[in-house]
């Protein structure tokens, strides 16, 4: 199901200076104190709100730079905002000036040089200690996470974020409350903080309502569908659903119409959430109608790929197989009949054939389909088709065709299975590693830094106590000024703590927590802590690993692969518990660790987490990717065996072994090891070396969930 995203424009500003603070030498010296001290006391003593009501901006330069953003023809765009930044005094309108050169760095960014925009924009920070107006520091800092999320710097765009918050406390211009909001909006949304994220959400609103221009309404939709999908991530579907439905109207009234295809799919996807499947076709047709309108035959063909799959869903299989002939159809008149695309929606309609009862004809098309594919696929890639070619001859009641399919996908998966997950792991240590030497070096730095300002400001402190009596007094002023300027690098020396702190506990692409966290949380964890109160649950875990993610890696890129495992991790998090920790344990696998929780409850949770993943693809870049995941989960103690002969990283390797059994007999399923059959010590070796000998001799109790079906090929 496509999901409709909007993103504020990116803005940012940047202006260099330097101060020669030094003092001059011999009996001057004292005359020369007094006048910057005076200087110093009138800068930097002001109230909080003392530029709350100074007028900063520059309205008629204001409406060219809100004309600049309807210009199509990017020359004469960059000439006319060259032009306004030469007509802007920065001292009389630092907000209009920090605008405009916000809108130049943008242009850069928009050339594909975001490190350039990032300096820009960094570079406003000695502008905004010059002028610290709230408005001017707001979009700075709004600028500032933009671009540093943009470019996946996710630690800085979060702390940098808590102190927009802050800024925007005292801001009062509705464009820049709106913009910083809408910021926030993504930044958070992104990291799962969803409730932060609708916050930001309802105040960029209020900050639109106090404005009224040509571009209010658009921004209003934009940001209404942003909202909508946050409350889709809080599954207040009902909320979800009248506020999209709102949006469409209003498209429709204001006559937005290339908005609306995509206003539609989201209402679509809203609806299959709430099960309203019926209702969630008509909305696609209607995307499909307004997509026709607009030429937008992508549009269509995605909505088609959503029906489709509703349909086979459903067991609509005729209707189903209307729909994908028709995409098919259309790749026929775009002359793309030979491209992976059409082989695949051959696979899918032969599929269709077999379960309908059309077994010859369902197999050949198959089995054809499948021999055109095989050809450029990997051997993982060629793994996963043999899982459905298996699927297929299992319907077809072909059951030696399906041994010999599922005999060569066993072997290819043991030949790449091993390898792959050694590598994933070696390359996400030597990532860590490379980033946390990286933050000690930029530390250490920081660090001496401060302590060379001390040592300065000493000195300076000595030679001031040595002047006449007035000087005296002006120098205890100028101590106060130093102890400013010592918080301040304090506050910027806790800032890189708190960066520091982040990056050792977090992985760096999906910000969940990493191995370090959880080993540092199971080494101070109590065995017996979960029994302190009456009637405690034991712990649990989830050992999850994604389903030929290679395959996704290598067919459409590892920007894919890397976008699915950050669509994974809000997944988890969203159905995981406030009290639960969610690892990325290491390339495609991750690791949920359950306090207290009841045993006869694992496998129900555990089948809602195989749901999460695979009930909705992942759209990237106009790819519709499925996923599914293969998981093996087990309590912690296990089986009332004492943690001393079974602890968490042998339990953890059990659920490994789980897992492993799953992914041969399918994948998209959940083994768990519940209890033991045998006494611990008679089972114990088959727990530590092959748990599958153990199922075989029935000396352990499992449970198997399945997890939900679906058309991997859309």
């Amino acid at each position: 199901m496509l999901q409709c995203k909007a993103s504020p424009p990116i803005l940012g500003v940047q202006l260099t200076s330097a101060t020669n603070k030094s003092l001059p030498n011999a009996l001057v010296r004292a005359f020369v104190c007094v006048l910057f001290v005076l200087f110093a006391t009138k800068l930097f003593t002001f109230p909080a709100n003392a530029f709350a009501d100074a007028d900063i901006t520059e309205p008629a330069l204001e409406l060219r730079l809100d004309a600049y953003l309807r210009m199509n023809d990017k020359e004469l765009a960059t000439a006319e905002l060259t032009d306004i930044l030469a007509s802007i005094n920065p001292d009389k309108h630092p907000s209009t000036y920090v605008r405009a050169r916000t809108y130049q760095a943008f242009e850069r960014a928009e050339q594909g040089n975001i490190e350039g925009a990032i300096a820009i924009v960094a570079g406003m920070n000695t502008f905004t200690e010059l002028y610290p107006y709230p408005d001017v520091i707001s979009e700075v800092q709004a600028n500032l996470v933009a671009l540093h999320w943009f470019n996946r710097e996710t630690a800085k765009a979060l702390i940098i974020a808590e102190q927009l918050i802050e800024s925007l406390e005292n801001a009062t211009n509705p464009r820049i409350r709106y913009y910083a909001n809408s910021v926030m909006v993504g930044i958070f949304r992104a990291n799962s903080q969803y409730e932060r994220a609708l916050e930001r959400g309802v105040a960029a609103l209020e900050a639109l309502s106090e404005t009224n221009d040509d571009r209010t309404e658009l921004r209003r939709i934009s940001l209404t569908r942003d909202i909508v999908t946050i409350h889709a991530d809080l599954r207040n579907y009902d909320e979800a659903l009248a506020m999209v439905k709102r949006n469409v109207a209003d498209a429709i009234r204001i006559e937005l119409n290339d908005s609306i295809p995509g206003l539609l799919l989201q209402q679509g996807y809203v609806e299959a959430q709430m099960d309203l499947l019926e209702d969630s076709i008509v909305t696609h047709h209607r995307a499909i109608e307004w997509s026709k309108r607009l030429g937008d035959e992508d549009v269509a063909l995605v909505s088609k790929n959503n029906i489709g799959s509703t349909y086979i869903q459903m067991e609509r299989y005729d209707e189903a197989r209307v729909i994908l002939r028709e995409a098919l159809s259309y790749l026929d008149i775009e002359g793309e009949t030979q491209n992976p695309m059409a082989y695949l929606l051959h696979f899918n309609l032969g599929y269709i054939d077999v379960f309908q009862g059309e077994i010859e004809r369902g197999i050949e098309l198959v089995e054809a389909s499948y021999a055109q594919l095989v050809e450029t696929y990997s051997p993982s890639e060629k793994a996963d088709l043999l899982d459905y070619l298996a699927r297929a001859y299992a319907r077809a009641e072909l059951y030696q065709q399906q041994a010999e399919a599922l005999i060569e996908q066993r072997d290819l998966r043991a030949e790449i299975f091993s390898n792959d997950r050694e590598q994933s792991l070696a390359e996400l240590q030597t990532r860590y590693e490379a980033q946390d030497q990286l933050q000690q070096i930029q530390l250490l730095e920081q660090r001496n830094a401060l302590q060379e300002r001390v040592i300065e400001n000493k000195k300076l402190q000595t030679q001031i106590f040595i002047l006449f009596g007035i000087v005296v007094i002006f120098g205890l002023i100028l101590v106060v000024i130093m102890y400013r300027a010592a918080r301040k690098a304090n506050s910027k020396l806790k800032v890189a703590n708190k960066q520091l702190e982040f990056h050792s506990l977090r992985d760096p692409l999906t910000a969940l927590l990493n191995r370090r966290a959880i080993q540092e949380k199971m080494a101070k964890r109590s065995p017996t802590e979960r029994r302190a109160t009456k009637n405690a649950y034991p712990d649990a875990l989830i050992l999850l690993d994604v389903d030929y993610f290679k395959r996704i890696n290598d067919n459409l890129g590892h920007a894919a692969g890397d976008a699915v495992l950050k669509v994974l991790s809000e997944r988890l998090l969203a159905v995981s518990r406030a009290t639960d920790m969610v690892v990325r344990w290491g390339g495609e696998e991750f690791l949920i660790f359950l306090n207290n929780m009841n045993p006869e409850k694992l496998p129900e949770l555990t089948e809602r987490v195989l749901t999460i993943i695979a009930e909705t693809p992942i759209e990237f870049e106009g790819q519709i990717i499925p996923v599914s995941a293969t998981a093996g989960f087990i309590s912690l103690p296990f089986a009332d065996v004492n943690e001393a002969e079974l602890n968490w990283e042998k339990a953890l390797q059990i659920a490994d072994m789980a897992l492993y059994i799953g992914k041969v007999h399918g994948r998209n399923r959940a083994y768990g090891i519940t209890g033991l059959k045998a006494p611990f010590a008679e089972v114990k070796q088959y727990l530590d070396n092959d748990l599958a000998e153990a199922i075989e001799r029935d000396l352990v109790d499992y449970v198997l969930i399945e997890g939900p079906e679906f058309d991997r090929e859309y």
